[in-house]
């Protein structure tokens, strides 16, 4: 049986981080991804620019989206809009994490492709983890600990061990993405935001630009949404768009995903139990207020490499240590959680909310952006505040 000081399912944000990390302090890691990259993965691929610092990697210009957003437009149900400064990164989740593999095999990670976590089985001393190769029999391994770095759609060690989490139903929620590959009325530049209870009652419904692996630019139109049909809210909230801005094209590509995970329990945010540990959307640190959670992700996998390390140096349970570095990540999403867009009742309560904000918001994204060009990587504070 083969043996690791770490194993992580998932090679997205969180699980290649984590990799990074645990293999660069010394630790034996092995990561693996289900699927064959670079694989397809339902996401924004927005992020600000201070994701490089908590990836200790400048991200290369050929993995980014050939227009990088400097805007926002916000619109609102009533028609009305206003622009801001906005710049963030810009990528596709493809191409963008298979960068992020090859970053954490650069480090001494061993990485797996194609090859899917089963089950585990967990004692005193360690994990024993299964795994399948694609064509292979089952394999059995060992490790000191493990994480789930799999995301909202799988999360299969916390299924095991907290089943009430989940809902049972096929789906509570979920978020689509069309697209279309044609002209509009539209800054390729701009991240436009849709606060509109009709599309989303997540977080604002979405229309951007992105390049694809083709190298051809396509328009992004996409909602989420924790209640009633997804795919009824994308299909209005598409309409309204290619009528406002004219946007005429095909709709050359589909994507969606769908949660399981009770997005309103109280208990959401959990960082996992003895050797344990669930890294990013696993750990329930989705954020519908922020609208983005990669860096979350990619901070949390951090965490957990240096807490497992902090833990063989101290003689410390690596759990306690990733609690403390988590602290307050952990308690920012539980604080959005209680102001998520749902509570509203209408539009109008919704636009008079953020309307009333703006200003205290904005000074706070000003001053967060600017201590964050001077705080350690481990401290930046997620944006927005």
């Amino acid at each position: 049986m083969r043996e690791y000081d770490l194993f992580i399912a998932g090679g997205g944000v969180g699980g290649s981080t984590a990799a990074k990390f645990a293999a660069r302090g010394g630790l034996k890691t092995l990561f693996v991804e289900k699927c064959k990259t670079p694989r397809k993965k339902p996401c924004s691929g927005i992020q600000f620019k201070y994701l490089e610092r908590i990836l200790g990697e400048k991200i290369p210009r050929q993995r980014l989206c050939r227009h990088q957003i400097r805007l926002i437009r916000m619109c609102f149900h009533d028609g009305t809009s206003f622009y801001g400064a906005f710049p963030m990164l810009n990528y596709m989740r493809d191409t963008f994490d298979q960068w992020l593999n090859t970053v954490a095999q650069e480090n001494g990670a061993e990485f797996r492709d194609e090859c899917e976590f089963l089950d585990f089985e967990e004692d005193a001393n360690g994990v024993t983890v299964t795994v399948r190769q694609a064509g292979k029999d089952p394999e059995k391994l060992r490790a000191r600990y493990a994480v789930d770095a799999t995301g909202l759609d799988s999360q299969p060690m916390r299924r095991k061990l907290r089943p009430g989490d989940f809902s049972g139903q096929a789906s509570t929620g979920g978020g689509i993405n069309y697209y279309i590959e044609g002209k509009a009325r539209l800054l390729p530049f701009a991240l436009y935001q849709f606060w509109n209870l009709e599309y989303s009652d997540a977080m604002f419904a979405w229309l951007y630009n992105k390049t694809l692996s083709d190298g051809r630019d396509y328009w992004v139109a996409g909602t989420a949404a924790l209640s009633g049909d997804v795919r009824e809210r994308q299909e209005a909230f598409y309409e309204y768009v290619r009528k406002r801005f004219d946007l005429r094209g095909e709709i050359a590509e589909r994507e969606e995903y769908f949660i399981s995970m009770d997005m309103k329990s109280k208990d959401r945010v959990w960082l996992g139990q003895g050797r344990i540990l669930m890294v990013g959307d696993s750990a329930g640190l989705m954020d519908g207020v922020r609208g983005v959670g990669q860096d979350a992700a990619a901070l949390s996998g951090r965490f957990a490499a240096q807490a497992i390390l902090e833990s063989d140096r101290k003689g410390t349970r690596a759990l306690d240590e990733y609690a403390r570095l988590a602290a307050l990540i952990t308690e920012q999403t539980r604080r959005n959680q209680e102001r998520e867009i749902d509570r509203f009742a209408t539009n109008e309560e919704l636009k008079a909310y953020i309307k009333g904000n703006l200003i205290s918001t904005g000074v706070k994204m000003v001053a967060q952006s600017l201590l964050n060009r001077f705080r350690p990587p481990e401290r930046i504070r997620l944006l927005p505040p």
